[in-house]
């Protein structure tokens, strides 16, 4: 059964909205005076200029307004165009076809309705708009597009958050197989051995940025968010432990640009560029080199990270795509249309520009 929906997903949802239209036509087209014939030729044709607009506004609701206005907490432009859209339906529209049908549009051309507690001119002109009518079915096609737009993006973003948590754990388990491996630890191990044997001042620094690390992907990686700061720094922690094993060819550069205090990012969103980067861009028999950069300006936050190549393109492409191709999808995930990821690579350096719009 599934499958059979899942295949003919298009075709079951336009039968639901022309079942949908025909019931709401149904029940909302006027009773003529129980049979008595009080319209003439022209009249039919006012009743199908209502429902066209009845349901180009529905979908123009649930696809523009609704997403381009109320989505993104534009309340007063949302309220505007619904407010508009009101007045040419119940007023603009009868009195254009009124004045300008011809034989004229007459009072005994519309339904007959009982008597209004008015005085005659104000019943007068609510008889001839059909205003109360209008007002009811333009009500009803506004509360049903607005409502299933909203609870349909409620929902989608829902099983978004739902798979951006499946996937952040995934990257979690992937990161500390990859990261908290005896092989990086008794690499890191060694270098502040090493370090403490020759009595230099980076041992205790180096000890603390270890430490420092793994505290990290331990306890705060298992968070959506996290203060831009950590991420920084632990990044900077990163770059210390992997650049002890470098030799004097090595060009590092390290620069971050802006205050990083009031903004929160994805973990981990950094370190797979970085890691890539050290894994096939350093070489202790050429010169070498990484550049990174952390800039933060306008509430846009931009990463690069150019690392010279030293293994074979084939080799490299073939070594990371997995890495790179899950944090494409972290990405998409976490900042739906408010990021741009290139990555760039040629004979001499691969390159990497993020850009995320925190705000």
């Amino acid at each position: 059964m599934e499958p059979f929906l899942r295949k003919n997903k298009n075709a079951l949802l336009l039968l639901v909205h022309l079942l949908g239209w025909a019931l709401f036509i149904y029940v909302s087209f006027p009773d003529f005076n129980r049979g008595e014939r009080v319209w003439d030729f022209h009249f039919p044709w006012f009743g199908v200029m209502n429902y066209l607009f009845l349901i180009v506004y529905f979908y123009c609701n649930s696809y523009i307004f609704v997403p381009r206005f109320l989505s993104v907490k534009k309340i007063a432009l949302f309220l505007g165009v619904s407010v508009a859209a009101y007045f040419l339906f119940c007023s603009l529209l009868p009195w254009v076809f009124r004045t300008f049908t011809a034989p004229p549009f007459k009072l005994e051309m519309m339904p007959r309705h009982p008597a209004f507690p008015h005085d005659d001119n104000s019943s007068h002109i609510f008889r001839s708009l059909g205003f109360y009518a209008h007002s009811s079915q333009f009500l009803v096609v506004f509360i049903i597009s607005t409502g299933l737009k909203v609870v349909a993006q409620w929902y989608a973003e829902k099983q978004r958050l739902q798979e951006l948590e499946t996937s952040m754990v995934q990257a979690e388990l992937s990161f500390l197989k990859s990261q908290i491996h005896p092989h990086f630890l008794f690499n890191s191990l060694n270098n502040i051995y090493y370090l403490a044997l020759s009595k230099d001042d980076k041992a205790p620094e180096s000890i603390l940025s270890l430490s420092g690390f793994l505290r990290f992907v331990t306890t705060e990686s298992n968070q959506s968010r996290i203060p831009m700061e950590k991420e920084v720094r632990m990044l900077e922690e990163y770059i210390h432990l992997q650049s002890l094993r470098a030799s004097e060819k090595f060009e590092l550069k390290f620069r971050t640009t802006g205050s990083f205090r009031d903004c929160t990012i994805m973990p981990l969103t950094f370190v797979p560029f970085v890691e890539n980067a050290f894994k096939y861009g350093i070489s202790s028999h050429t010169h070498c080199f990484i550049h990174i950069s952390v800039t933060l300006e306008n509430g846009w936050l931009t990463f690069s990270c150019d690392n010279s190549i030293v293994t074979a393109l084939k080799d490299r492409q073939s070594s990371t795509g997995v890495g790179l191709e899950n944090i494409r999808k972290r990405l998409e995930l976490a900042y739906p249309g408010k990021h741009s990821l290139e990555i760039k690579a040629d004979s001499q350096a691969f390159r990497v520009k993020l850009q995320i719009d925190l705000e």
